[in-house]
């Protein structure tokens, strides 16, 4: 049974779940931009234990973004997975990392996925790209507004 199904159907077992994030070394002329992939509209969800991995959830509130939040996290096979890909396609651009997601989640987080988007601040698409291979959609969050400028010679993506 993969981790998507059991997270699903067994209320009392608590999935173990990542995040996986890219360290760019250059990206639209600044340094060290953070990628923070995320799942995109995920199919079958983890209903099923939103309970036990959202702090303090309840039903009858909306929980949309909590809910949303949690989905966009990875299992161990899908993170890597979605890290064997980067290494082989984009491994000379950065470091990819994968990391336990510390669960459970706060309820009042806001998922990848809601993030404002435009100009220094922007969601990469990475599963639109002609050679994605993977059986699920990722895209990737950024924001540059917080990091080093590279010098003028040094710029690009």
């Amino acid at each position: 049974m993969n981790a998507i199904s059991t997270a699903t159907t067994k209320q009392t077992e608590t999935p173990t779940l990542f995040e996986v994030t890219t360290i760019v070394r250059k990206y639209g002329g600044y340094k060290d931009v953070e990628f923070c992939w995320y799942y995109n509209e995920r199919t079958p969800r983890f209903c099923a234990v939103y309970a036990t991995l959202i702090e303090g959830y309840e039903p009858s509130e909306d929980m949309r973004y909590a809910e949303d939040a949690l989905e966009e996290c990875f299992t161990a096979e899908e993170a890597e997975a979605l890290k064997v890909y980067l290494d082989a396609v984009h491994g000379d651009v950065g470091t990819t990392t994968i990391s336990q997601a510390k669960l459970p989640i706060a309820k009042n987080v806001m998922p990848c996925g809601a993030m404002p988007a435009g100009g220094e601040a922007d969601h990469h698409m990475l599963s639109e790209e002609p050679e994605y291979s993977l059986p699920f959609k990722v895209w990737g969050y950024f924001d540059t507004r917080h990091c080093e400028t590279l010098p003028a010679g040094r710029r690009h993506h």
